[in-house]
Protein backbone atom coordinates (compact mmCIF):
# COMPACT_ATOMS: atom_id res chain seq x y z
CA UNK A 1 0.00 0.00 0.00
CA UNK A 2 1.30 3.44 -0.89
CA UNK A 3 1.45 5.60 2.25
CA UNK A 4 2.70 8.77 0.55
CA UNK A 5 0.88 12.00 1.31
CA UNK A 6 1.45 13.39 -2.18
CA UNK A 7 1.37 11.76 -5.58
CA UNK A 8 4.80 11.17 -7.10
CA UNK A 9 5.56 11.35 -10.81
CA UNK A 10 8.51 9.93 -12.76
CA UNK A 11 10.31 12.39 -14.98
CA UNK A 12 11.98 11.83 -18.32
CA UNK A 13 14.57 14.22 -19.69
CA UNK A 14 14.86 16.38 -16.59
CA UNK A 15 18.24 17.10 -15.10
CA UNK A 16 19.29 18.79 -11.90
CA UNK A 17 22.38 20.47 -10.60
CA UNK A 18 22.91 19.99 -6.88
CA UNK A 19 25.27 22.19 -4.89
CA UNK A 20 26.64 22.09 -1.36
CA UNK A 21 28.29 25.50 -1.41
CA UNK A 22 31.61 24.40 -2.90
CA UNK A 23 30.79 21.55 -5.28
CA UNK A 24 28.17 21.29 -8.04
CA UNK A 25 27.14 17.95 -9.50
CA UNK A 26 24.72 17.23 -12.36
CA UNK A 27 22.27 14.37 -12.10
CA UNK A 28 19.09 12.82 -13.42
CA UNK A 29 15.84 13.37 -11.54
CA UNK A 30 14.04 10.07 -10.94
CA UNK A 31 10.78 11.52 -9.61
CA UNK A 32 9.16 14.50 -7.90
CA UNK A 33 6.25 15.29 -5.60
CA UNK A 34 5.06 18.45 -3.87
CA UNK A 35 7.28 17.77 -0.86
CA UNK A 36 10.26 15.91 -2.30
CA UNK A 37 12.30 14.44 -5.10
CA UNK A 38 14.74 11.64 -5.80
CA UNK A 39 18.11 11.92 -7.55
CA UNK A 40 20.13 8.90 -8.61
CA UNK A 41 23.87 8.21 -8.75
CA UNK A 42 25.00 11.09 -6.55
CA UNK A 43 28.36 11.22 -4.77
CA UNK A 44 27.97 10.08 -1.16
CA UNK A 45 28.76 13.59 0.13
CA UNK A 46 25.23 14.64 -0.91
CA UNK A 47 23.55 12.19 1.49
CA UNK A 48 24.47 13.98 4.75
CA UNK A 49 21.12 14.47 6.51
CA UNK A 50 22.53 17.29 8.61
CA UNK A 51 23.17 19.53 5.60
CA UNK A 52 21.00 21.63 3.33
CA UNK A 53 21.64 21.56 -0.42
CA UNK A 54 20.46 23.61 -3.38
CA UNK A 55 19.02 22.01 -6.49
CA UNK A 56 18.35 23.71 -9.80
CA UNK A 57 16.00 21.72 -12.03
CA UNK A 58 15.92 22.12 -15.76
CA UNK A 59 13.79 20.34 -18.27
CA UNK A 60 12.50 20.32 -21.76
CA UNK A 61 11.07 23.86 -21.56
CA UNK A 62 11.80 27.09 -19.64
CA UNK A 63 8.69 26.78 -17.44
CA UNK A 64 10.17 23.54 -16.06
CA UNK A 65 13.13 25.35 -14.45
CA UNK A 66 13.11 25.72 -10.69
CA UNK A 67 15.49 26.31 -7.74
CA UNK A 68 14.88 24.36 -4.54
CA UNK A 69 16.42 24.18 -1.07
CA UNK A 70 16.45 20.52 0.03
CA UNK A 71 17.58 18.20 2.81
CA UNK A 72 18.28 14.45 2.37
CA UNK A 73 15.79 12.15 4.11
CA UNK A 74 17.06 8.76 2.91
CA UNK A 75 19.81 7.22 0.81
CA UNK A 76 20.65 3.79 -0.56
CA UNK A 77 23.45 2.23 -2.52
CA UNK A 78 23.35 2.92 -6.24
CA UNK A 79 24.71 0.87 -9.12
CA UNK A 80 28.17 2.28 -8.49
CA UNK A 81 30.19 1.59 -5.35
CA UNK A 82 30.91 5.31 -4.94
CA UNK A 83 27.39 6.59 -5.61
CA UNK A 84 24.05 6.68 -3.81
CA UNK A 85 20.42 7.31 -4.70
CA UNK A 86 19.06 10.06 -2.44
CA UNK A 87 15.56 11.14 -1.50
CA UNK A 88 15.21 14.79 -0.56
CA UNK A 89 12.61 16.72 1.40
CA UNK A 90 11.98 20.17 -0.01
CA UNK A 91 12.73 22.83 2.61
CA UNK A 92 12.01 25.83 0.40
CA UNK A 93 10.51 26.10 -3.07
CA UNK A 94 9.40 29.00 -5.27
CA UNK A 95 5.73 29.76 -5.79
CA UNK A 96 5.79 28.04 -9.20
CA UNK A 97 6.80 24.65 -7.75
CA UNK A 98 3.21 23.54 -7.10
CA UNK A 99 2.22 24.50 -10.66
CA UNK A 100 5.20 22.60 -12.08
CA UNK A 101 4.37 19.44 -10.11
CA UNK A 102 0.68 19.69 -11.01
CA UNK A 103 1.56 20.01 -14.72
CA UNK A 104 3.83 16.97 -14.51
CA UNK A 105 1.31 14.85 -12.63
CA UNK A 106 -1.49 15.65 -15.08
CA UNK A 107 0.65 15.48 -18.21
CA UNK A 108 -0.59 12.70 -20.50
CA UNK A 109 1.85 9.87 -21.14
CA UNK A 110 2.42 8.19 -24.49
CA UNK A 111 0.03 5.39 -23.56
CA UNK A 112 -2.84 7.63 -22.42
CA UNK A 113 -5.93 7.66 -24.62
CA UNK A 114 -7.85 10.34 -22.68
Amino acid sequence: MNKRRHKRVRLHGHIAEIANGTFVYGGIIENISLEGLRLNNLPQEFSNREKTYYIVLSGTSPENHCKLTVRPCWDRASGSALAVDVGFNIVEAPLGWRDLVDRMIHKPTDGDTN
